[in-house]
């Protein structure tokens, strides 16, 4: 066996497997040395050029950016947290002032500032006063119900709701019952008997049955079970004092309801505590099934929550019945309770005992009637309900942005401390001075004063102290809020198991119906079971409930669509994709070496699909090669991969698959991610984007996963969690925008698509003018479809699909229908990425926009390229919208977030865009009438000349002759829009800032600049606003006319090439040459006897070919003719020249393409050679030319297992297959195409010119038929001398009636834009402050940790540093050479001529730091940030990494040696390894069902079948 070659720096570190290849240099050419060029060693060769880092495009420094963020996050801390604690104080301390003045025959101590300042006086509540205050309470507890009651209704009606049970529907109902008379029984009963002290104490002790379950679900096998368990009786002892303690101190029988109102309180959250029953609880089990009333809460709480009110107000009833009181009056004196009226207030008269010296007090008889304040009860409960829903508000929010231990579990346990605090400080301040709060609180109302004086009496005789075990009997019960693990963004159903919140007990709701987050990530323990990961055959296709941990892992498959890009673009691409395998890598090292649970981590394989990727091959038409921009990827992958590595990389070159569609061309990445370039041979398989999109889905989602050998429920979970990323490719990104992504899918697994913010990137005129463009359109539209139903197009550009979604009937399948119809070209080809997001709408999935993921792609710089793109675009999107439209009533029913109402947004837009043309048209009339003061009349017809002559110029043109005078009207029009702008001004100017052009154009530009402003990052595309204002008119008027008269054309239009032709189009020309001399030939002998088909006459008359004459005889066109005669002409050339080369006449070689040389492939060279080579008998899948390329670079040569070689002969003859060229069916397609466009064109000039002359003729009589404007009015004073009056006329603005109506329409579409924009920048603030690490604030500073914590939480950061590829921190150790004078270039030249080949391997390189560092290398430490502030803590962080390493190292050699064993013992088992997947070596951050393709050449030993191929010399 060969010695595996070392890797120096590796001494001291084992190998983890047999299959680890880490040591194995990623480039290795020993096979190959004479290949090498030989000055590759030579001294001369030694200078290098070392890349540097770019900061442009998606790696612009935003610096700024990131330290705005943690300064927001950081105030977020302190602002969620007061507003938490402060809202749920005021909450609990109004609900108790409520409560304080429902007792009856309550005295209270009144204020005698206003009567007679020498004597005290108190005020009872008179029945009046106590009904207003039970309105009060009820409404305090019917808000948070109304809002259950509508949420639940607009999720039943606008999204899917499940339906209980008989059983569920009356648990539910039971318990729901039970708690809302406990909590009745609370505030109507207990708080008004009690001070509000021992009252906001009370509150602390309604957890019991919360505490009961706890305790009985724990973990009998949890090492602290006993621990736990003596806590939980203490608290639930702690609990149950409650019940007793208070009746029996004051002996006061009614308090006896306190232990059934805890009770029945407690009950109500019990479902939040029976998640563990199944496992740890035997023979309650039927508890946990009961559970799942959860996800029937919606449709039982549309009852429930009106049914609750009900109860409530019974029960009121039934508390004024027992207090001799009226029942009815509770509405009967409702009039008079919230109507002007009249309190008395009693004197207090001192009654002095003679004999026995002691004072009693009594009230005179006298009454002082004083004005009561009826609304005082309707301000407090709006300050209840207001502070409780935003301490709802901001406790949620905390939970999503990952704050909730300090601005959420902290700020509500602080709630109870806080109020009691503060009711005995106000207490104490009216006990001193009854007006203390004179003209803030009415003097006849406040708290029930407690009636103790002192703070000792307080805690020991009114038994206070005991309060204080409530308190943490509370803590321990809601101790899981202090340990979340939700995701980020975490939805509200899956933050709280209730709706809502209950506005009577605001903190301990939250708290007890905070989630325990069972739902646990995928441990580095539990991840084991993927080394064994053994699947039985037959029980492959059973529908036993497998499903493994590991399932869930989140899969990322990279799919590119390429064509015609540049190299910049290419370059631009490829370095996102290598940025991405960087921080792949470093997530699977943590994982792999550290044995850290990264919830980000994800796997990670990149697709490029290259469309028309060969061309006819220099050497032999037969034979295909190729071309210019497979080469260019190949040529462009090391400088990439350098740049991002800040370092020369040299990738190993990649294997070459031949394949039924073509080939294909995969690398390994410096962090062992595959990178697979497709390579599609037009002749095999059909081109265009649409087709390379359904050529990944089947692969990847079809052949990759559905072919797995196990149970369909696993299959389900990977579906779900696996991700295709499409991109185009000039994108560019980085992996944090991806991240952002896949947070919006992990929280909605509803959602099907999700795309981020695009950037176009470009210079010039056009490039600003998109800039501004795009920034407008995401800002508002994408953002306002986001938040009002769904974004209705994932660009293709840059989107995530969930593949679950796409699998989904009616979407994969029906996205590969062939077009046959002229509007299936213009919906299905030309708009395919938004044709895809109509199928996921349409089968019921969400697709949402998240502001925060950027990416920057290359956008058309010239006008011509401009308007080709949008040709198609235009076109298709209305195609799409108006399919949507027609379906909508199926669409709603079926899609949750889509609402008629939405519906009804997208139908204004669409009226928008068609009315569009028409209003720039209007807008250019007034412009031209303002400035040059002609008449309307006149401006209409200038205007409307040029708009003509371009719409029969587009009818009958070729599409340059249209672009050119688009070009040419646009340059004319931007003139005549800065006429508009001083127009505008003139006009504001005239008619005022009231007038409704006035406020309509301010309000326009207001949103513009408010939204930029919302937008710091992007504020830069305001610079372009003047651009894209005065190109409206081309870009609203005649892109739209240049879009629809070429509806029939349905090229690409962008990108466009001249290629090599192939054979069989040779082969085409070549017969209708032949063709067209034989018609030629005949038709002249027959002219000689006047039988020509032919009406046009002519005569010719040759010689030998020496000449040939051409005579007119008629005045007919003759262009056919003369073409005719070229082409003859052109044959005999040929001729010639074959039979020059001795060649046999009737064979034909293919005619030499000309054009431009740098977009034209040169052809085979003339040889007389190379006619006399015999070919090589060639197999496509074997041995196929383009494999022997010397341009590929030497890299080996594999081939596709039989079961993938299969499915791709398959699925081609079922999808793919090219289609076949029928000229009669192309002419019927072409002929229904052009009577679409004369159609569409017919109805948009009609509804446009109607429009237009409506509005004319409206504005022309706007004398006899207006309306007048109320704002903005121009009053005029005459005095009359003969009748001696003054006159005053004012003169309105008018406003014609459908102006009026537009004028409306427009202004809500913005308006609810903004809106939308507005609720869009909270959610991606939300999202922004979720991602932030505070490093300094409230958490430990990096070196005040211990070191396993340090590698706990910077674990991603410390394998990114120790992982990099620029290995100058290694090499030149002890070197410094910060400044010029003490740089040693000399002596770093001669050690880069010692030094061999670098290792291109992440993985490699990490263990070669550690094992270096290991040793107390100090130069290199010190460049490591990642690992600690101080030289002792670095090393402190070193000793942990080497002992976590090892410990997880040995683990998993255990684990080997077990599957091993196993593997003996079970041979009927057959494993994915046997199936030709590859092996792991650690469970944590490789799972096997990822890649099921049976071609896999990772690390895994299988027998090579072919290592290098050798390269054929053809000489000229």
């Amino acid at each position: 066996m060969a010695t595996k070659p070392k890797t120096p720096g590796f001494k001291g570190l084992g190998d983890v497997s047999d299959s680890d290849s880490e040591y194995t240099p990623l480039f290795d050419d020993h096979d190959e040395l004479d290949q090498r060029t030989a000055q590759e060693a030579k001294g001369w060769n030694l200078f290098r050029e070392i890349p540097v880092k770019k900061e442009s495009g998606s790696m612009a420094s935003t610096s700024w950016i990131d330290t705005s963020v943690e300064i927001l996050k950081l105030l977020s801390y302190i602002l969620i947290f007061s507003i938490v604690l402060g809202c749920a104080v005021v909450a609990k301390g109004t609900l108790l002032f409520i409560t304080s003045q429902l007792k009856k025959g309550k005295e209270i101590l009144h204020c005698n500032q206003v009567l007679e300042l020498d004597q005290q006086f108190v005020t009872v509540h008179s029945l009046e006063e106590r009904i207003t205050w039970l309105w009060a309470a009820l409404i305090v507890f019917s808000i948070p119900e109304v809002g259950i009651f509508l949420r639940s209704v607009r999720i039943c009606f606008f999204k899917t709701a499940r339906r209980p049970t008989l059983v569920q529907f009356i648990l539910t109902f039971v318990i729901e019952t039970l708690q809302t008379i406990g909590i009745a029984l609370l505030v109507l009963i207990i708080l008004p008997e009690l001070d509000v002290v021992k009252g906001a104490m009370l509150m602390n002790a309604v957890c019991i049955v919360p505490g009961i379950l706890n305790a009985i679900s724990r973990d009998r096998m949890d090492p602290r079970y006993p621990v736990k368990i003596v806590i939980d009786v203490f608290a639930i002892s702690s609990q149950a004092t409650a019940f007793v303690l208070w009746p029996l101190l004051t002996g006061d029988n009614i308090l006896w309801t306190i232990p059934v109102a805890c009770f029945l309180i407690s009950l109500g959250w019990w479902e939040n505590y029976v998640g563990c029953f199944g496992r740890h609880a035997p023979g309650m089990g039927y508890l946990q099934e009961l559970r799942a009333i959860k996800k029937t809460k919606y449709f039982t709480q549309r009852i429930l929550s009106l049914w609750k009110i009900v109860v409530f107000m019974v029960c009121i009833l039934i508390y004024m019945h027992t207090q001799d009181d009226d029942p009815l009056a509770f509405f009967s004196e409702v009039r008079t309770a919230f109507g002007s009226r009249y309190y008395n207030v009693s004197q207090v008269k001192v009654i002095q005992d003679v004999s026995g010296g002691s004072m009693e007090f009594d009230l005179t008889q006298e009454f002082v009637p004083l004005p009561a304040s009826w609304a005082s009860a309707l301000w407090v409960v709006l300050i209840q309900v207001a502070s409780g829903h935003m301490c709802f508000i901001a406790g949620k929010f905390a939970c999503k942005i990952l704050i909730q231990n300090f601005s959420f579990t902290f700020a509500l346990s602080l709630v109870g401390p806080v109020t009691i605090n503060l009711l005995i400080v106000f207490c104490g301040m009216k006990n001193t001075n009854a007006c203390a709060f004179h003209g803030t609180i009415p003097d006849y109302l406040f708290f029930e004063i407690p009636p103790v004086y002192f703070l000792r009496e307080f805690i020991g005789r009114e038994m206070a102290w005991v309060w204080l075990l409530w308190l943490l009997s509370q803590a321990w019960i809601t101790i899981h809020t202090w340990q979340p693990r939700c995701e980020r963004l975490a939805a509200t159903d899956k933050l709280f198991s209730k709706c809502w919140y209950s506005g009577v007990l605001i903190d301990q709701s939250l708290l007890l119906t905070r989630t325990k987050d069972e739902e646990h990530d995928l441990h580095y323990e539990d991840s084991k079971d993927i080394d064994d990961d053994d699947i039985s055959v037959s029980s492959a296709g059973k529908g036993g409930n497998d499903v493994r941990s590991s399932d869930s892992v989140t899969r990322i498959y990279i799919c590119a669509t390429m064509w015609h890009e540049t190299k910049d673009e290419i370059m631009q691409f490829l370095k996102s994709i290598i940025r991405l395998d960087e921080d792949q890598s470093a997530r699977r090292v943590a994982q792999k070496y550290l044995g850290i649970v990264d919830p980000d981590y994800y796997e990670l394989e990149a697709n490029i699909f290259m469309d028309d990727a060969f061309e006819v091959s220099d050497h032999s038409a037969e034979d295909s090669q190729v071309n210019r921009f497979v080469k260019l990827i190949v040529d462009t992958i090391d400088e990439a991969a350098s740049e991002v590595h800040l370092t020369n990389v040299r990738l190993r070159p990649p294997k070459k698959y031949p394949t039924p569609y073509g080939g294909r061309l995969v690398w390994t990445l410096p962090g062992k991610n595959k990178l697979i370039c497709h390579l599609k041979d037009k002749s095999k398989i059909r081109h265009r984007k649409r087709w390379s999109q359904v050529m990944y889905m089947y692969y990847l989602l079809g052949h990759r996963l559905m072919d797995l050998p196990i149970s369909v429920d696993r299959k389900e979970v990977m579906a779900e969690n696996t991700y295709l990323l499409a991109l185009d490719g000039d994108i560019d990104f980085k992996p944090r925008a991806v991240t952002l992504l896949i947070d919006l899918m992990k929280k909605d697994k509803n959602l099907g698509a999700a795309c981020g913010r695009i950037h176009p990137v470009g210079s010039g005129f056009m490039a600003w003018y998109q800039s501004f463009e795009y920034a407008i359109g995401h800002w508002l539209q994408k953002a306002t479809e986001h938040m009002i139903g769904c974004v209705l197009c994932s660009p293709g550009c840059f989107s995530l699909f969930r593949g679950k979604a796409l699998m989904d009937d009616n979407v994969m399948k029906k996205y590969t229908l062939t077009s046959h119809e002229a509007r299936h070209y213009v919906q299905y080809d030309q708009g395919e990425d938004r044709w895809l997001c109509t199928l996921l709408l349409q089968r019921g999935y969400r697709i949402e926009y998240s502001a925060a993921s950027d990416a920057y792609t290359h956008c058309p710089e010239r006008f011509d390229e401009f308007y080709n793109q949008r040709r198609r675009w235009v076109p298709s999107t209305m195609a799409n919208i108006f399919d949507l439209l027609a379906d909508s009533k199926r669409t709603v029913k079926m899609n949750d977030n889509i609402s008629t109402l939405y519906i009804l947004y997208q139908g204004m837009l669409m009226i928008g865009t068609i009315l569009g043309p028409g209003t720039i048209f209007l807008m250019m009339i007034g412009a031209l009438n303002a400035i040059t003061r002609m008449s309307n009349f006149n401006a209409l017809i200038l205007n409307l000349v040029p708009v003509l002559i371009y719409l029969l110029v587009c009818m009958t043109c070729k599409s340059e002759t249209q672009i050119f005078l688009a070009h040419i009207i646009t340059c004319v029009y931007v003139m005549v829009m800065m006429f508009v702008i001083v127009g505008i001004g003139l006009q504001i100017a005239e008619d005022g800032w009231l007038a409704p052009s006035s406020m309509f154009t301010v309000a326009t530009f207001g949103i513009f600049f408010v939204t930029a402003a919302l937008h710091p990052q992007e504020i830069g595309c305001l610079g372009a606003l003047l651009i894209y204002y005065i190109t409206i008119p081309s870009m609203y008027m005649l892109l739209i006319i240049y879009s629809l008269c070429n509806l029939n054309n349905v090229t690409w239009g962008t990108r466009e090439v001249a290629q090599k032709k192939t054979a069989k189009e040779m082969e085409m020309e070549r017969k209708e040459m032949e063709e067209a001399k034989k018609k030629m030939e005949t038709q002249s002998v027959m002219k000689w006897f006047g039988k020509s088909e032919e009406k046009s006459g002519s005569l010719e008359i040759g010689a030998a070919g020496l000449f040939r004459c051409m005579c007119c005889l008629n005045p007919n066109d003759h262009k056919d003719d003369l073409h005719l005669l070229q082409i003859a002409t052109a044959i005999e050339k040929i001729e010639k020249r074959l039979e020059s080369l001795g060649a046999p006449a009737e064979v034909l070689e293919p005619v030499r393409p000309s054009g431009d040389p740098l977009s034209m492939l040169s052809e085979y060279p003339d040889s007389e050679i190379s006619t006399d080579i015999p070919r090589e008998e060639r197999d496509d899948l074997i041995n196929p030319y383009w494999i022997e390329d010397p341009d590929l670079s030497k890299g080996e040569v594999d081939f596709l297992t039989t079961a993938e070689t299969e499915f791709w002969k398959d699925f081609i003859d079922a999808y793919l297959r090219p289609i076949d060229e029928n000229k009669e069916e192309q002419e019927r397609i072409k002929n229904d195409l052009k009577n679409l466009r004369d159609t569409m064109v017919f109805t948009f000039v009609m509804l446009n010119a109607l429009f237009v002359l409506v509005i004319f003729l409206l504005q022309s009589n706007q004398d006899q038929l207006h309306f007048k404007w109320m704002f903005g009015q121009k009053a005029s004073i005459l005095y009359d001398d003969d009748l001696n009056l003054i006159v005053i006329t004012y003169d309105y603005l008018t406003l014609e009636p459908i102006g009026s109506v537009f004028l409306i329409f427009f202004a809500s579409v913005m308006i609810i834009q903004f809106l939308g924009m507005l609720f869009h920048r909270l959610g991606t603030l939300t999202h922004l402050l979720s991602t932030a690490t505070l490093r300094w604030y409230f958490t430990k500073k990096p070196d005040e940790m211990s070191e396993d914590a340090l590698i706990e939480k910077y674990a991603v950061e410390i394998a990114k540093d120790l992982q990099r590829l620029n290995t100058d921190d290694l090499d030149r150790r002890g070197n410094k050479d910060d400044h010029v004078s003490r740089r040693k270039t000399i002596h770093n030249l001669e050690k880069a001529k010692e030094n061999k080949q670098s290792v291109v391997n992440l993985d490699a390189n990490f263990k070669r730091r550690l094992t270096i560092l290991q040793n107390g290398d100090s130069d290199v430490m010190n460049r490591l940030p990642s690992l600690g502030a101080d030289p002792a803590t670095r090393r402190a962080t070193l000793r942990a990494l080497k002992t976590r390493r090892d410990s997880v190292v040995a683990e998993r050699r255990r684990s080997q040696m077990q599957a091993r064993d196993s593997l003996y013992n079970t041979p009927d088992h057959i494993t994915l390894t046997d199936l030709g997947g590859r092996a792991s070596a650690s469970g944590a951050y490789l799972n096997r069902g990822y890649e099921p393709a049976l071609d896999s050449d990772d690390e895994s030993p299988l027998p090579p079948r072919r290592s290098t191929v050798r390269f054929r010399e053809h000489t000229a």
